[in-house]
This record gives C-alpha cells, structure tokens and sequence, in this order.
C-alpha cells in the first residue's frame, strides 16, 4: 500500500477506492472528508459525540460516521488522517501507529492536492508558512494583506480557514500564508519524500519547546524568517534542512543587521530585500502608523516585522507593505 501513497501526490492521481478513517470531526476534519469524498476515496468518520451539523454533512458528501471509534477499526483504512483535535492517544490513531497503518494530517493531504487549481503559469500556490508560539494568525493575515496589495492573489489559511478550503477555492490563489499550529507541526514531523511540504519561505518569531521548528523551515527554498532574539529559532534555522540558496532572515525591536528588518528611531527597516544591505535599507512603514492600528505593542511590531519579510520575499515592494499598513486593521 505504501507504494500506493508513495504516487498520490496530485489531485489528478487515481485516489478511487482508498480506504480512509478521519479520526475526529470539526472544520479541518470535515474538509479532508469533504475532499477525500470528492476525490472517490471510501471514507469513515470516527467520531463519538460529532457536531450535529457536521454529521449531516459527512452523509451529504457521501461519507460514512461511525461515532464508536473502536468499532471503526474494523474499517481496515489504508491511511488515517488526524486532524488537529486527534493526537496519538486517539484509539484510532494509536491503532493506526501499532500497525504500520500511515498516519497523514490536513497539511499532508492539503499538499498532496494543492495543484487542483493552479495559477495562470500552470503551477501551483506558492506555501508560506507561519508558526510559534505567539501570533501567528496576525502574521499571516498581515503577510496575505500585503500580498494582495501587491497585486498577488494571496489569502491566509490555517487557522479559521482550513487549507484544504483553501487549496480547493474555485478562484485559485497566487500564494497560500499557512498558519500551523503545534498538533499540525507534530503530524508533519515523520513526514518523508512526496507529502513533505516544500514551502516558498517560512517565519517563526518566537518559539516555546513544543514547536517543532525543524519542521517549519524544512525544505524552504527562498526565506526563513526567525526572531532574532529568540536563540531557539536561531539555532533552528541554522540547522534546518533547507533548499540550497535559501536565506536567512531576522526580525529585531532594535536597529537591523545585514539580512533582518529592525526598527531605527521609530522607522521599520528592511536591511534584507535592498541592493546594497550594506550601506543601505529601505523604509516600510513607521512605529506612529502602526500605533494608529493597534499595532505598536512590541510583540505586535515583530509579528508586523515577520509578514513584512515574508511579504518582501514572495515579491512585495517597500511601497506594497507601507500601504498595506496603513490600512490594516488590529
């Protein structure tokens, strides 16, 4: 079966027929059903307890529930996906692990179909990831925001907007800024080969010991944006696996050094994305502005500091991201 998964790597590959036990069922694990389904999978739900909203709807997309989880091993799944409101402790899951079963999260699944809209190019959404252990939705809905200010077809997702939701959008979308939470981050840990995430850039500010920051910056091939007064994710970006020729890039309170933004006498500088970083940074926007935004708290400054970078680094001008914050709301 392993060879089977090995060539789902497609939204056009031959998915008829596989065998699937969702363990759990919320919002990210109604997408997978409702995609699996879609796709032709035979899909079972194992959830005691589901939302009675969501039940309805697994039967609608053709989806079976079976709400006693241990009853659903009988099932025979070739793969489980775990949701982010199931971890190893779920029967199902635990199951799962003891017998070779593959384990797979949204995030795998969501990668192994996001070309099922591409951009006009023919390829796929560009990947920004975000994660940490203080706000990461705001930096990806402040780095979406300056995207599509610079004319990008950006939207964050992750969060409250599952990324299948996303991936499977009829409008289609340039780049994808993916908020990951820990559980998310656990489930893409063992990840190897095809279903591994190969992201545009990734950031993580700060980061508590749980954060699998190996697993953020795994693979980036442009950016990896980290807090430069956090050692931890220093440390992990210095030692992740990356994509040859992707940079480093540091996010600081105080005054930026070479490939970081920073902030000088109240002015956000970008020492990163400018010809000659050396003698020379570019202006993205001032503390005063952000204040106007409820966006001067220092945290809140690193987290604009972070989209900011990611922004730069898929494409977005000095210009792009000023405008973007001077609008942006808290």
């Amino acid at each position: 079966m392993s060879e089977r998964l090995d060539t789902l790597t497609s939204w056009h590959a031959d998915w008829a027929g596989l065998r699937v036990v969702v363990a759990g069922l919320d919002q990210t694990a109604f997408s997978v059903v409702d995609t699996l389904a879609e796709l032709g999978c035979d899909v079972l739900v194992a959830a005691p307890g589901p939302p009675e909203e969501l039940a309805r709807l697994v039967d609608v997309v053709g989806a079976s529930l079976e709400t006693d989880v241990r009853a659903a091993s009988s099932f025979a799944p070739d793969v489980v996906i775990a949701p982010t409101t199931a971890d190893d402790t779920h029967p199902v899951v635990a199951g799962a692990r003891e017998n070779g079963i593959a384990v797979w999260g949204d995030v795998e699944v969501a990668w192994r179909v996001r070309d099922k809209i591409v951009r006009a190019d023919g390829e796929s959404a560009d990947w920004l990831l975000v994660a940490g252990s203080d706000g990461t939705d705001e930096i990806a809905h402040l780095a979406a925001t300056m995207l599509v200010t610079a004319g990008v077809r950006a939207a964050p997702c992750g969060g409250s907007v599952p990324i299948l939701d996303a991936v499977r959008d009829p409008a289609g979308f340039d780049a994808l800024v993916v908020d990951l939470s820990a559980a998310q981050l656990a489930l893409m840990a063992p990840i190897t080969g095809v279903g591994a995430p190969v992201p545009h850039s990734a950031a993580c500010v700060h980061a508590d010991e749980e954060t699998a920051l190996d697993v953020v910056f795994r693979h980036a091939r442009v950016a990896c944006v980290y807090g430069a007064a956090d050692e931890r994710t220093l440390r992990m970006v210095e030692d992740a696996d990356v994509t040859d020729g992707a940079r480093a890039i540091g996010v600081r309170l105080g005054t930026p050094g070479l490939s970081e933004l920073g902030v000088v006498e109240g002015i956000l500088a970008d020492r990163a994305f400018v010809a000659d970083r050396r003698t020379s940074a570019a202006e993205l926007a001032t503390v005063d502005v952000l204040a106007e935004r409820g966006l001067a708290e220092p945290r809140a400054v690193e987290r604009v500091l972070a989209a900011a970078a990611l922004a730069r680094a898929a494409g977005a001008e000095p210009a792009h991201v000023a405008q973007a914050l001077s609008g942006a709301a808290h």
